[in-house]
């Protein structure tokens, strides 16, 4: 199994650039929630053009299928504490609850156990350390006093049904509204649509991340930049959502090079101020406002294009700044995963990547040894760090 039960990699090269129909986004609007109902009513389709004409995204059409296969069967449970019972720890070291109300059993899956016992009472490690060292039914016991001490506290609990039985996938408070990737994906793409309408602009997919709980969806400006030294300069933006964490519905500036050889890299900006993120607790009006930030993308490409260019002039890495590369990836202490550390650990000592490489093809190796897709996104935006670097040490050189 990968990182989710359902999960399925798009690369824009390989797939059909059909792109979807107006129309077809409708199948992203699910039946009786009030949120969805909110976000149609708010986002019309009408409102976009002719419902037979085609999105202006090449690639979406198989973008919207691929996730429509893998969106399974969901059910979340709004649930005061003293309705849940612990029933016991499964061989799969998770907490399997019943929801009395509901007669409902159902298990954990990826980190539920941890997370729930570690935002209901703070002892997400004290799981571990049960789990670890065979004491299951302690950890039951205390969890079921736990519960029983606080039974007004309420958590929202997100299911998945697989094989016929249900799955807490994971747990948020009551006051997470549930911007799921259904409808990220349908702003998202209604978003550029719309832009693409207004600068006669088309996009198209470059790659996407697509599972039964996490989206990464990443979008060219379908014309490149030719910027000569360096290749083809694709601007774009990235869409990350997540249905189980706390975390923020965004849409960030990416750029991506791309060398005749079809060696590419992508980078995102570290720490700029993304074109949006959507909290969990927005209400759809904020929402709206929002999604009219995707005009600032022009400036995004005129400020990359002088990064670039930049670049160009000094294409090849240093020693020193390889170095530092491989450094802060073995000395960062959450982004990277000990295997991923060691298979970097391995290049470096190799010496396959030094300074008569050209910046598109180091990267670009680089990139090809991770596999995970959030140790990905750290990496495009150490990529873009190397990049401001290169463009400051010109700037002193030049002063």
């Amino acid at each position: 199994m990968g990182k989710h039960l359902h999960e399925s990699f798009l690369n824009g090269k390989k797939i059909s650039e059909s792109p979807a129909k107006l129309a077809d986004l409708k199948y992203l609007i699910k039946q009786e929630r009030d949120l969805d109902d909110e976000i149609l009513k708010e986002f019309p389709l009408e409102d976009y053009g002719d419902l037979n004409n085609f999105l202006s995204v090449l690639g979406s059409k198989e973008l919207i299928e691929q996730f429509i296969k893998i969106d399974n069967r969901k059910l979340d449970i709004k649930e005061k504490l003293e309705n849940v019972f612990i029933d016991r720890v499964s061989s799969n070291n998770q907490l399997v609850l019943l929801f009395t109300k509901d007669s409902l059993n159902a298990e954990g899956v990826y980190r539920f156990t941890y997370e729930y016992l570690d935002m209901a009472f703070q002892m997400g490690k004290f799981s571990s350390y049960c789990l670890v060292n065979d004491l299951e039914q302690l950890l039951v016991d205390t969890t079921r006093k736990l519960c029983k001490s606080q039974p007004l506290k309420e958590f929202q609990y997100r299911l998945i049904e697989e094989n016929e039985e249900w799955l807490i996938r994971g747990v948020t408070s009551v006051k997470y509204n549930n911007y799921d990737n259904h409808l990220a994906i349908y702003l998202t793409l209604l978003a550029l649509h719309n832009h693409a309408q207004a600068t006669h602009q088309w996009y198209s997919l470059d790659k996407a991340y697509i599972s039964d709980s996490e989206i990464v969806i990443m979008f060219d400006a379908m014309s490149p930049t030719k910027i000569v030294g360096v290749g083809n300069l694709y601007v774009g933006l990235i869409l990350t959502n997540n249905e189980i964490k706390e975390k923020v519905f965004s849409l960030e500036y990416r750029f991506r090079l791309e060398d005749e050889d079809g060696n590419e890299f992508g980078a995102i900006p570290e720490g700029e101020e993304p074109i949006f993120t959507i909290r969990h607790d927005s209400n759809v009006n904020n929402v709206k406002d929002k999604l009219k930030q995707l005009k600032n993308l022009d400036e995004f490409k005129d400020r990359i294009i002088e990064l670039v260019l930049a670049i160009s002039h000094s294409p090849y890495l240093s020693e020193d700044r390889i170095f530092d590369i491989f450094k802060k990836i073995k000395l960062s202490r959450t982004k990277y995963s000990p295997e991923t550390k060691q298979v970097f650990k391995n290049l470096q000592e190799e010496q396959l990547i030094d300074n008569s490489l050209h910046i598109i093809k180091a990267f670009n190796r680089l990139n090809e040894l991770v596999t995970d897709v959030e140790e990905k996104i750290h990496l495009e935006r150490l990529f873009f760090k190397v990049c401001m670097d290169i463009k400051k040490e010109r700037s002193r050189k030049k002063s």
